[in-house]
């Protein structure tokens, strides 16, 4: 079976700061969710308040309305969007420009792994299975766990990327379905504050994103203790 084609349709939207928006999304897909979920009212990754200067970096970028919606609240601030899936790259791209920030916010293709692991293997597209059509652009998706992984899908070989020694950003969102623990073995003191999602992939628990970064970070956690969950670090 081949590519799945899908419709991109447009509609606005109203940033977490209070800024108009507009995004291209996939129809029937849960981009539509995915993009309201970060705007306001519901502001899911709590961008609302911050004020920002300098670089950010979303990991696990999306379709790009974290960045997009950072950039629009905080203006001059960069964003470096790290997203493995290349049809979610390109529409970070599109909606970058379709808000008049794309000066602002760089899309590299790429995931976030474990130290001596230089690229990786990322599922999307899957096909045979209604939930999972759904979750069409989430790369690495948890819910094969729920559903299965057997179905037919796409897969694309990415480089891991990695914290620099020399980068300093002044927030991090990560919602990577699991890849955030390999993320954070990494130098975190770049990183004055983090906001994203934990899940429970492999058996780890809330007590492992707390040892990973309560020695830098004060952290708070929303959501259930099972997860997934919600987390914020803020540098000490």
């Amino acid at each position: 079976m081949g590519h799945t084609i899908l419709t991109i349709l447009t509609g606005e939207w109203q940033t977490p700061g209070g800024h108009r928006a507009v995004f291209a999304y996939r129809e029937g897909t849960n981009d539509w969710n995915t993009i309201s979920s970060t705007m306001a009212p519901h502001d899911e990754y709590r961008t609302a308040g911050l004020r920002l200067g300098g670089w950010a970096l979303d990991v696990g970028a999306f379709i790009g309305s974290v960045a997009v919606g950072l950039a629009l609240d905080n203006p001059g601030l960069h964003v470096l969007a790290v997203e493995p899936v290349p049809p979610n790259v390109e529409l970070i791209e599109r909606n970058a420009e379709l808000n008049g920030v794309g000066h602002l916010i760089s899309a590299v293709q790429g995931a976030v792994g474990p130290p001596g692991v230089d690229f990786t293997t990322v599922r999307y597209g899957y096909r045979g299975e209604p939930n999972l059509e759904h979750h069409y652009g989430v790369g690495n998706t948890s819910l094969v766990y729920e559903y299965g992984g057997e179905h037919e899908h796409e897969e694309v070989i990415v480089p891991v990327m990695r914290l620099a020694e020399s980068q300093e950003f002044a927030f991090a969102k990560i919602d990577c379905e699991g890849g955030e623990w390999g993320f954070f073995d990494g130098p975190l003191g770049r990183l004055a504050r983090i906001h994203g999602e934990w899940h429970p992939v492999n058996g780890h628990t809330r007590a492992d994103l707390l040892a990973l970064l309560g020695t830098t970070h004060e952290v708070t956690f929303s959501g259930p203790e099972a997860g997934p969950g919600g987390f914020e670090a803020v540098r000490r």
